[in-house]
């Protein structure tokens, strides 16, 4: 079975916003960058389909499922070498590690700009949505929100809500970002990340 089609089997179903089609998208990021910055595209491309297929998020036997990816990779002709480069990097590629163990490897840093930017601007609200939904958890709530002196809501920080995601993560990830391209594609969805919050804010109050 090649890896596209181990991906869609393994996260078939999947209403998250961490499907067969983010990875594909995080794929296609993959190969702007690496275009513009060198690297390994075999091995950046593997991870970019895999990563998602063994977030804790998604399963609970992170070990199996560590299992299967690797016989993936190696029914798809891959050394062992390249199979502990790929596992390396999709073992690492999370926002919360990163904060306390920045990345080293040129192509994890590829991949994980190509997978920060799935997750800001529309997309990055659109995948946020369905995260949050499938968590049955709501948008926001009224601990969410200051009325400020001019009639206006601005956002008080509550960890029980979509909304807050948007502060805890994605309004951060533009400082980290490793490469040039990765750091020069961020710039607009993070500008309407930020259009979209005060859009909503300006709703709110209308």
């Amino acid at each position: 079975m090649d890896i596209q089609s181990f991906v869609k089997k393994e996260l078939a179903g999947d209403y998250s916003g961490h499907s067969y089609l983010h990875g594909e998208r995080v794929a296609s990021l993959v190969k702007k960058i690496v275009d513009k910055e060198g690297g390994n595209l075999r091995i950046c491309l593997a991870a970019a389909y895999l990563h998602d297929c063994v977030d804790e998020k998604l399963f609970s036997d992170i070990e199996t499922q560590m299992g299967r990816v690797i016989d993936c990779l190696k029914e798809n002709g891959y050394s062992e070498k390249e199979i502990n480069e790929t596992v390396s990097i999709i073992s690492t590629i999370s926002f919360h590690k990163e904060k306390d163990h920045p990345l080293s490897s040129h192509n994890a840093m590829i991949v994980s700009d190509a997978d920060k930017l799935e997750a800001i601007g529309a997309i990055g609200i659109i995948r946020t949505v369905e995260y949050g939904a499938s968590k049955k958890r709501p948008f926001y709530d009224d601990k969410n929100l200051n009325l400020n002196e001019d009639g206006t809501f601005s956002f008080k920080e509550c960890s029980e809500s979509t909304l807050s995601h948007f502060y805890q993560k994605l309004l951060l990830l533009g400082s980290h970002f490793y490469t040039k391209t990765g750091q020069e594609l961020a710039k607009k969805r993070l500008s309407f990340l930020k259009e979209f919050l005060d859009e909503f804010y300006y709703e709110l109050s209308d």
